[in-house]
C-alpha cells in the first residue's frame, strides 16, 4: 500500500494535541491504520513515535507481507521451532527492549478497546490485552495512556486512499449479489445463498482489478417469516427453503484488505403484494430524502430524523425500531451513529450507511447503501440492484 501522507500528519497532530510521545498498537485494525499493513495472524505491533521512524514487529512468517504498507523500519521474530513451544510475547519484549523509549514518555495504547474487526485468519481473534501492557510496562519506564477514543475519532473522516479502499469492497460486494441473484430461485436454501455471495468474493476479490490481495465476504440471507427478525443483532442463514412470493434480504459484509463494505438488499420472488411495494418505495423515498438533506456537519440525529419522518407520513413508524446507520471503514461498525440520541456530526469524507427497514410479523424490508458524506449531499457507492424484482 502506498503511503497514505495525509493519515499520517493527522495522527502526529493528534498525538500533539493530547501529549503523546508514541502510540503502540497491536488490534489488526489499527495496525493496519498505523502502518498500512493489516496482519494476518494479528501477533504484530506498529509502534508510532510522535518523533523519529515508526517501526513494525511482525512474526518472521509474515514479512513478505509487512513489506507491502509504508513502515520501512520492520522487526521480525522468529515462528516456532521443535526446540520450544512458541512464545511471541518473548519475542516481541526482547525487540522492545532494544527500542529506546525516554523515561516517563507517554504511550498511547487501545486500553479501553473492547470491540475489534477480525484479522486475516478469522478462526483466531488475536488482540491487546494486559499480556501486551504488561509487556510494554517491562521493557520501558513508561506512561501508557488510553487512545480509543482518539484512534476512533481519528478514523471516522477518511483519506482519500482510504475511500479507494472502500469503494473496492464495495465493488465486491455488488459481485457477490450478482452471484445471489442468478441463482435466487424457488427451493434453494438460505445458506446455499449466502454460501454463493461468499464464494463469488473469494474467487475473484482476490486479485480484483490487480489492486485486492486478501479478500472475504460474509453474507446472511433471511427469507419469508426470518426476514422479519433481520433488525435482530444477530443475522442467521438456515435451512429454511425459498418459496415462490417469499421476501429475501441479504446482509452482506465484504471486507478488502482490511477495509469493508456493509450492505443490505431485499428481494422478492415474484410478485411484490401492493403493501410491500409501498414498504419499499418508502424505505427509497427515506434513503432519497437522507441523502439530499447530509452534508458536512449535519448532525447525525437530524439525519435518521429526516429518514425518520418520511416512513411516519406513510403510516409505518412503528415498523421500524433500529438506528438509520452507522459508520464503516476498517470495521463494519464505528463512529458515527446515525440514531435519535446521537451526538455526532457528519463531517466531509466520513462513509456511513443509510439503512432503513421495515418489519412485519410476517417479514421484513430493508436496504442499506455504503455513502461518502460530501460538502452537500453524498456519494453512493453501492447503488446497484435496488430494484424489488431484479430480475424483470
Amino acid at each position: 500500500m502506498r503511503m497514505d501522507k495525509e493519515r499520517l500528519s493527522r495522527i502526529k497532530q493528534a498525538m500533539e494535541r493530547q501529549g503523546i510521545d508514541l502510540i503502540v498498537c497491536k488490534n489488526p485494525e489499527n495496525v493496519l491504520y498505523l502502518s498500512g499493513y493489516w496482519p494476518v495472524m494479528g501477533l504484530s505491533l506498529a509502534i508510532f513515535p510522535l518523533d523519529g521512524e515508526p517501526i513494525l514487529i511482525v512474526p518472521e512468517a509474515e514479512l513478505e507481507f509487512a513489506r507491502e504498507g509504508w513502515i520501512k523500519d520492520i522487526r521480525a521474530y522468529k515462528g516456532e521451532t521443535l526446540d520450544e513451544i512458541w512464545d511471541p510475547h518473548k519475542h516481541i519484549l526482547s525487540i522492545l527492549k532494544d527500542i529506546e523509549v525516554p523515561e516517563g514518555a507517554r504511550v498511547g495504547c487501545e486500553l479501553y478497546w473492547e470491540t475489534m474487526a477480525t484479522n486475516s485468519v478469522v478462526g483466531e481473534l488475536n488482540y491487546a490485552s494486559n499480556a501486551t501492557f504488561d509487556l510494554l510496562r517491562r521493557a520501558w519506564n513508561a506512561e501508557l495512556l488510553d487512545i480509543t477514543n482518539m484512534i476512533l475519532n481519528l478514523r471516522m473522516i477518511k483519506t482519500e486512499l482510504e475511500l479507494e479502499k472502500i469503494t473496492l469492497a464495495n465493488e465486491l460486494a455488488y459481485i457477490g449479489l450478482k452471484a445471489v441473484v442468478e441463482k435466487l430461485g424457488e427451493g434453494v436454501k438460505e445458506s446455499e445463498l449466502a454460501a454463493e455471495a461468499e464464494r463469488a468474493v473469494y474467487a475473484e476479490g482476490v486479485g480484483y482489478r490487480k489492486l485486492v490481495r486478501r479478500a472475504r465476504a460474509f453474507a446472511f440471507v433471511m427469507s419469508g417469516e426470518n426476514s422479519s427478525r433481520a433488525w435482530y443483532p444477530f443475522n442467521i442463514s438456515s435451512e429454511r427453503r425459498v418459496r415462490k412470493g417469499d421476501v429475501v434480504l441479504i446482509e452482506f459484509n465484504v471486507c478488502a484488505d482490511g477495509y469493508w463494505a456493509d450492505v443490505t438488499r431485499t428481494w422478492i420472488l415474484g410478485k411484490p403484494s401492493k403493501e410491500q411495494e409501498d414498504m419499499f418505495s418508502t424505505l427509497i423515498e427515506a434513503q432519497e430524502e437522507a441523502f439530499s438533506a447530509i452534508k458536512d456537519g449535519l448532525p447525525a440525529n437530524e439525519a435518521d430524523l429526516i429518514a425518520r419522518q418520511v416512513i411516519a407520513k406513510k403510516g409505518y413508524s412503528k415498523l421500524f425500531p433500529h438506528r438509520l446507520g452507522h459508520g464503516i471503514g476498517l470495521r463494519i461498525h464505528e463512529p458515527p451513529a446515525l440514531h435519535p440520541k446521537s451526538i455526532d456530526k457528519l463531517c466531509l469524507n466520513m462513509v456511513i450507511t443509510i439503512e432503513p427497514g421495515l418489519y412485519t410479523k410476517d417479514f421484513g424490508i430493508r436496504i442499506e447503501d455504503d455513502v461518502v458524506v460530501m460538502r452537500k449531499g453524498i456519494r453512493n457507492l453501492s447503488p446497484y440492484l435496488k430494484d424489488i424484482s431484479p430480475w424483470s
